[in-house]
């Protein structure tokens, strides 16, 4: 599987987030969904096929964490790596016990974001793209 086939999913309710995440993703030739909201991300009939979900966990409607309990209850075991503003205390360790594979607090380090999803994708990073 080529890195052009491992599509990473965007769920940010802010499009310049989204935008700025898929500019990252795109660098380095994965292809990317996005969708500005948990409904959105969990109604899409391109849920089965994604590889990983970079998902923000303050959100109108479902928030990350009724996103994530949702696929999981729903058996998807793709990776979710929540990505948070509002980082406080104890809330890493509660998106992981709700069975996040990740979590950073924006801004995101870019490194460190791909070479996570390299990481789950078990796939050396792609070269990246003019």
């Amino acid at each position: 599987m080529t890195s052009a086939e491992l599509t990473i999913a965007i769920v940010d309710d802010d499009e310049t987030v989204r935008r700025a995440l898929r500019r990252m993703i795109t660098s380095f030739s994965y292809s990317s969904l996005e969708f500005a909201s948990g409904e959105a991300l969990l109604t899409s009939q391109d849920l089965r096929r994604l590889s990983c979900v970079l998902l923000d966990l303050h959100m109108p409607g479902l928030n990350g964490i009724d996103v994530l309990h949702r696929m999981r209850g729903q058996g998807h075991a793709v990776p979710i790596i929540i990505i948070t503003g509002g980082d406080q205390p104890k809330l890493r360790q509660k998106c992981m016990s709700a069975g996040a594979s990740g979590y950073f607090v924006k801004p995101v380090d870019r490194d460190a974001v791909l070479s996570m999803i390299q990481s789950f994708l078990g796939k050396p990073l792609p070269k990246m793209t003019s």
